[in-house]
């Protein structure tokens, strides 16, 4: 009873409605008003949304990407064989500040200014309110304002969780050679800063002749990838421990060359067929096509003792204390090319869907 008013007394003064950019079926979005997020579990928290970053898989989402497996997930996680993956809210990050807290949440409370991330069958950030874990968010750093700090919890988390599949974190990361490709893009370019703060101390990566100074600032060396010379430079600054793949190109597949020889050495890509198969075939038959794709992938390398994975966003709240430090220090900086109204979400959808940005695109809510 004493959680359940707690909650009622949280709620008293909050709208019952909000704004909110709503997929109805995967073909697109529409600014909606909708029913204000309830908190349905003691450790939730309710923010109120002042900045959400904008990301190709929002983009993709909106149109129906993972509707399959993401809608098999959510009958799994709700116990409810009936639950669908639409109406959809995409967004998977977010700051923002907190209007009410779970009868188990001790480390929030309303008013503290806060960084988010979203599960990813749960409604998302591209609305006015959002509900999430309170594990799932740390302070907001206070040297950065809350566009900049909304630039951080998503690609952060894609890279930790990339790295974490290849084992490397801030005990060891310091003798780890890494290669990275697509070192220029969002998720790349944070998993420089993540390995740097961690101590790693010798960076490679792929990217465009335009971005160099822009990645040698963040700590890695820069190859061109379109360079004829791009595999002798790869080849002299090897051998690599971990590969981590963004953009999976030719260039990028032959990179396994580059890793040591039977000495556990891993490729971790985010670019995954799963759920497009899914999408195309169904769960089980596209769950067999992907894992007939990564063993093609992977066969060759495995007779060298070399490892190949794929990797996917997954919220961390181990990854959020260490983000929020990092930033307070400056190790880790937000990179932002744009900022952007909240009523001007489809627009952000098609600059960030042509995937040529320097930087993140930001939705600001007044």
């Amino acid at each position: 009873m004493l959680e359940k008013f707690v909650l009622r007394r949280c709620f008293s003064s909050k709208p019952s409605t909000m704004r909110a950019w709503v997929s109805e079926n995967g073909s697109g979005i529409e600014l909606k008003e909708v029913a204000v997020p309830v908190i349905n579990k003691p450790g939730q928290v309710l923010l109120k949304v002042k900045a959400a970053s904008v990301n190709p898989i929002d983009v993709d989402m909106s149109q129906g990407y993972g509707r399959e497996f993401l809608g098999t997930w959510k009958k799994f996680a709700t116990c409810d064989v009936q639950a669908s993956r639409f109406p959809l809210i995409p967004g998977r990050d977010c700051t923002g500040v907190v209007e009410a807290v779970g009868g188990d949440v001790h480390n929030l409370a309303p008013g503290d200014e806060v960084m988010a991330v979203v599960p990813v069958i749960q409604p998302g950030t591209h609305a006015e309110f959002v509900v999430t874990d309170s594990k799932l968010c740390s302070k907001k750093p206070s040297n950065l304002n809350f566009e900049e700090a909304a630039a951080l919890p998503y690609v952060a988390s894609t890279a930790f969780s990339a790295f974490s599949v290849a084992r490397v974190n801030q005990r060891n990361a310091k003798t780890r050679r890494v290669l990275i490709h697509g070192g220029s893009g969002g998720v790349g370019s944070m998993a420089i800063q993540l390995l740097r703060a961690w101590g790693c101390e010798k960076i490679v990566t792929t990217c465009g002749k335009d971005s160099f100074e822009m990645v040698e600032k963040l700590g890695a060396i820069p190859i061109d990838y379109a360079s004829e010379q791009a595999t002798q430079e790869l080849i002299e600054h090897a051998p690599f421990e971990v590969i981590f793949d963004t953009v999976d190109s030719p260039l990028a597949k032959w990179s396994d060359n580059v890793m040591g020889v039977w000495r556990n050495c891993i490729h971790v890509s985010i670019v995954s067929p799963l759920m497009r198969e899914m999408d195309k075939n169904g769960v089980p038959l596209g769950l067999a096509t992907t894992a007939i794709k990564h063993f093609e992938r992977a066969f060759q390398s495995h007779l060298r003792g070399r490892w190949f994975s794929y990797a996917f966003f997954m919220p961390s709240s181990d990854l959020m204390g260490q983000l929020s430090r990092f930033a307070e220090d400056g190790k880790i900086v937000p990179i932002v090319e744009r900022v952007m109204q909240f009523e001007e979400l489809e627009k952000a959808y098609e600059k960030v869907s042509q995937l040529q940005g320097r930087g993140k695109t930001v939705i600001k809510l007044n």
